[in-house]
C-alpha cells in the first residue's frame, strides 16, 4: 500500500523558515549597521563629541545585545511547562509585539532632536538593543524548534536564512558607501537611510508574524507536528548498523509513514500497556487510523508519552507519600514551575531535590542523545565569532595593488565573503552530509584548532606589531577567508539537523532548541573572547 505524505507545496515551510532565519537577525542588524546615523550624527554633539559612550559605543552596543540574548533563550529553552507562559504562540506574540514596538520608537527618535541631551538618547538605545536581542533570544530558539519537528532540511533553512540576511546586509552596506563615495551624503541622507534600515526591519517582522500563523497551519507541518506522527519518524540508530549496542531494553515496532516500512526502534525501560480507549489520560495509547485527509495507511503502534513517564517515576520513585502533590505541581501556573526548576533552593531537603530531578530529567536525557552536536554547534560559533568579524575586519592586504582595493578590502573579503560562503555552505548541506553524525566532531574541532591563531598571523598593518606576519599571501588569506565562510555554514547546518534526529522523536523539538541555545552560547563566547584576542594583536 503506498503512502500519501503531505508535501510542502510550492516549498511554503521552507521559504517561511528562511524568512523567519533572516527575521530574527535583522533587527539587530540594522542596529549595527546605523552606526553612521548613531555615532556620526545622533552623539556626534558638543557635549558628547569626546564622551566615552560615543567612542566605543559599538562595543556598549554588543554587549547590550548578546548577553540578553542568550539569557532569554535560556530561558525559552529551559522554562517549559503546561503552562501559558510556556505556550509557543503567547510567547512569540508577546516578542513580536515587543520588536515592534522598540523598532517604532527607534523611528519616532530620529525625527526628536536630542542634541541636548546625547546621554539619555544612549542610554534609551541601549535598552532598546537590550529588549531586541531578548525577543532575538526567544524567535531564535522558537523557530529552530519548530524546524526540528520536520525533515533535517528544514532546520537547515533557518541557517540559510540567517546567512542570506548578513550578505543583504552586506550588499547594503557596499552600495550605501559607493553612493556616498561617489554622490556625497549630508545628515538627511543618514537620517533616511536609517529610517529606511529601521522600517525594513519592522516590514520583516511583521511578514514573521503572518508567516508564522500560516505555517503552523500548513497539512504539511500539522502532518509532521502530530504526537501521532512523532513515532513514525527516523532517528539516528544507537550504533553503525542500527542495532542496539546493549542488546537490552524494550522494543517496540514503529512504522515510518514516509516510506510504507517498520523499524525497530529502542526506548527506555519502561512498561507499555495497552489501556482502555476512555483512560485519556493514561501514558500510553493506541494510535488509531490516521486522519483520511492525509491518505495515510493504518498503522497500530504504543505511542508512549516518554517525558511524562520519566519524570513521574522519578518522583514516585524518590518519595512515594509526595508523589501525589509534587505531579500536580508540575502541571500548575509558572510560578510552581520555576520552584520546581529550582526545588533545590526553594524547597526543603528531600523534597527539593526530587522535584529539581523530576523537573530536569527530561533536559538531561535529552541532552544525553544530542550532546555531540550541541558542543559541535558551539565549536562552530565559537571559532568564527572569535575570528569574524572583530579580526578579520582588521586584516589588511600585503599587496597595496592587489585586485581588491585596500578601500573595499573589508568590505568585500571580510563582511560580504564570510556571509555569501557560508550561506553557500548552508545551501550545499541540502544535498551533501558529510561526515556522518559520530564523526562530525572531528573535522568540527580542527577547524576552531585552526582558524583561530590563523587569522591572528595575518597583516594588519600596524605600526609596532605584537605578533609576526605569517601571512604574507593575500591569495592565500583570501582562500582561507573562503573557507572559513563556507565551513562555518556548512558544519552548523549539519549539527543543527543532525542534533534533532539524534534524539527520540518525543524530544526531537527540545533539541533543536537546545542546539539553538549552545548557538547563542558558541555567539556570546566567541565575541567575548574576541576581545582578548585583540588585546594579543593591539
Amino acid at each position: 500500500m503506498g503512502s500519501a505524505v503531505p508535501t510542502d507545496r510550492f516549498y511554503l515551510a521552507y521559504c517561511f523558515l528562511i524568512l523567519h532565519g533572516i527575521g530574527f537577525l535583522l533587527p539587530w542588524n540594522v542596529f549595527i549597521n546605523a552606526r553612521e546615523y548613531f555615532v556620526d550624527y545622533k552623539l556626534n554633539t558638543t557635549i558628547s563629541h569626546e564622551a566615552d559612550y560615543r567612542i566605543n559605543f559599538m562595543s556598549y552596543l554588543g554587549f547590550a545585545a548578546h548577553f540578553p540574548s542568550l539569557c532569554f533563550a535560556a530561558w525559552n529553552t529551559f522554562f517549559q511547562k503546561n503552562s501559558r507562559q510556556s505556550n509557543t504562540v503567547f510567547r512569540f506574540m508577546v516578542a513580536m509585539i515587543i520588536e515592534v514596538t522598540v523598532l517604532l520608537f527607534t523611528v519616532a527618535m530620529t525625527m526628536i532632536d536630542t542634541s541636548h541631551c546625547p546621554g539619555v538618547f544612549f542610554v534609551l538605545t541601549i535598552i532598546s538593543v537590550v529588549f531586541i536581542n531578548c525577543c532575538v533570544g526567544i524567535h531564535q530558539t522558537l523557530t529552530f524548534g519548530m524546524a526540528a519537528v520536520l525533515p533535517m532540511k528544514y532546520s537547515n533553512a533557518v541557517i540559510v536564512g540567517s546567512n542570506a540576511c548578513g550578505t543583504i546586509i552586506s550588499l547594503v552596506n557596499i552600495l550605501t558607501k559607493w553612493l556616498a563615495a561617489t554622490q556625497g551624503h549630508s545628515p538627511r541622507t543618514v537620517v533616511l537611510a536609517a529610517i529606511a534600515y529601521f522600517l525594513s526591519a519592522i516590514t520583516i517582522v511583521l511578514a514573521c508574524v503572518t508567516t508564522f500563523f500560516w505555517l503552523r497551519r500548513l497539512k504539511f507541518v500539522r502532518y509532521h507536528s502530530d504526537p501521532r506522527y512523532k513515532h513514525c519518524f527516523e532517528v539516528f540508530p544507537a550504533n553503525e548498523n542500527g542495532s542496539n549496542e546493549s542488546g537490552t531494553g524494550n522494543g517496540i515496532e514503529k512504522c515510518d509513514l514516509r516510506k510504507g516500512s517498520s523499524t525497530s526502534t529502542s526506548l527506555p525501560d519502561v512498561e507499555i500497556q495497552t489501556p482502555d480507549k476512555s483512560d485519556a489520560g493514561s501514558t500510553a495509547v493506541n494510535m488509531t487510523e490516521l486522519n483520511t485527509d492525509t491518505g495515510t495507511p493504518d498503522c497500530t503502534v504504543p505511542i508512549v508519552n516518554v517525558e511524562k513517564m520519566e519524570t513521574d517515576a522519578l518522583i514516585r520513585t524518590a518519595d512515594p507519600t509526595a508523589a501525589n502533590s509534587l505531579l500536580a505541581s508540575t502541571e500548575s501556573d509558572g510560578v510552581l514551575v520555576l520552584r520546581d526548576c529550582l526545588g533545590v533552593c526553594c524547597f526543603s531537603w528531600p523534597d527539593g531535590i526530587h522535584r529539581c530531578r523530576a523537573y530536569w530529567s527530561r533536559y538531561i536525557t535529552c541532552f544525553q542523545e544530542c550532546w555531540p552536536h550541541c558542543l559541535s554547534v558551539w565549536s562552530v560559533f565559537f571559532c568564527s565569532l572569535s575570528a569574524f568579524p572583530a579580526i578579520q575586519s582588521m586584516v589588511q592586504p600585503v599587496d597595496p595593488n592587489y585586485f581588491i582595493a585596500p578601500r573595499w578590502f573589508v568590505d568585500v573579503t571580510c563582511f560580504f565573503f564570510f556571509n555569501l560562503f557560508a550561506m553557500l555552505g548552508c545551501i550545499v548541506c541540502n544535498w551533501i552530509q558529510f561526515p556522518q553524525p559520530r564523526f562530525l566532531w572531528i573535522p568540527v574541532w580542527i577547524r576552531t584548532i585552526f582558524f583561530i591563531p590563523f587569522f591572528l598571523f595575518c597583516n594588519f598593518n600596524l605600526p609596532d606589531p605584537k605578533l609576526p606576519v605569517l601571512i604574507g599571501n593575500d591569495h592565500v588569506y583570501l582562500f582561507a577567508a573562503i573557507v572559513f565562510a563556507f565551513t562555518n555554514g556548512y558544519f552548523s547546518s549539519l549539527a543543527m539537523m543532525y542534533a534533532p534526529k539524534s534524539c527520540t522523536p518525543e524530544r526531537a523539538e527540545m533539541a533543536g532548541m537546545l542546539a539553538a541555545f549552545f548557538l547563542i552560547l558558541g555567539v556570546c563566547s566567541g565575541v567575548y573572547t574576541s576581545r582578548g584576542l585583540l588585546s594579543l594583536i593591539l
